[in-house]
């Protein structure tokens, strides 16, 4: 496989794509971006010369093509790059998406390109680059010989690759999003319910580090149910009660409906953790059905 490879895309993940493979055996030969200054910026980051705006500007060296761009505009670019003079039967297109499978890069198939996808299960909040060796990373791709070809790719970046299948992506995707995103959704409310008690935000994760840290260490070393704590666990009914009656007198005082969806994400959140209750203990006891009783009966009502 020719390692030439070009970057179709200059935003967050390019960065540290781009910083792992110019540690790699694999060479960058251009960065093509829309926006003539982000490419630009990316190429003096990696010490290229060759950057543009123009998919028209890809240098014939190329092989391999990552496109970091939006997963809404992959399948406008590769339709793009489809209609390019390009040696498509030696050429590899790979996309990052975690939400979106291959099937976005057809038109590329078409032309007898190989196509695939890889997706490090990492988050990429700034372009200031993030570490790719050792992070897990998710493999796609419709045929034998491409996924040995992205098992070596992953392995030069020194990723940990796995193979996921195209129609079961989306779960993939949203494993992540419960594991990351709402992470950070739930960690803003938790500050959000400590500024309540008046306590300064600069003080807010040191609060919370140390559960927060011994959580995810139990998590790792036990697994999610059996590091289960707290009121749902213990089968407190008055404290969850306690809890709700707190949240909806703010309801009540609240012209917004912060509240009100504050008080819907603790009612569904709970429930799920009777699910996971269930499976620590094999069962529900009494006072864990009386809970997920009343759980229910208060998102009815709402």
């Amino acid at each position: 496989m020719n390692k030439n490879v070009v970057i179709i895309g200059a935003g967050r993940i390019s960065y540290s794509l781009a910083s792992a493979l110019t540690k790699s055996e694999y060479n960058i030969v251009s960065i093509i971006s829309k926006n003539i200054n982000s490419s630009n910026a990316l190429a003096k980051k990696i010490r290229i010369d060759n950057f543009s705006d123009d998919l028209n500007d890809i240098p014939k060296s190329a092989g391999i093509y990552f496109l970091s761009v939006p997963d809404g505009e992959i399948a406008a670019v590769a339709l793009q790059l489809s209609k390019l003079k390009l040696n498509f039967k030696q050429s590899l297109f790979i996309h990052l998406s975690g939400a979106e499978n291959i099937s976005v890069l057809k038109p590329l198939k078409r032309k007898r390109a190989k196509i695939a996808s890889l997706h490090p299960m990492q988050t990429f909040p700034s372009k200031i680059i993030v570490s790719l060796k050792g992070v897990h990373t998710a493999l796609e791709t419709d045929n034998e010989s491409t996924y040995k070809l992205l098992l070596k790719i992953s392995k030069g970046l020194q990723l940990i690759p796995f193979r996921i299948d195209s129609k079961n992506k989306s779960y993939y995707h949203l494993a992540g999003v419960y594991a990351s995103n709402f992470l950070a959704g739930n960690l803003f409310l938790a500050n959000q319910l400590l500024s309540l008690n008046k306590i300064d935000r600069e003080k807010h994760f040191d609060i919370l580090r140390s559960t927060i840290n011994s959580t995810l260490k139990n998590i790792e070393n036990i697994g999610p149910a059996n590091a289960l704590s707290g009121p749902v666990d213990r089968g407190d009914i008055q404290t969850i009660k306690n809890h709700i009656s707190s949240l909806k007198k703010n309801v009540r005082k609240s012209s917004s409906n912060y509240f009100s969806t504050l008080l819907k994400n603790y009612l569904l959140q709970s429930l799920s953790l009777i699910d996971l209750v269930e499976e620590k203990q094999g069962h529900l006891a009494n006072s864990h059905t009386k809970i997920k009783e009343l759980l229910v009966q208060e998102l009815s009502a709402l």
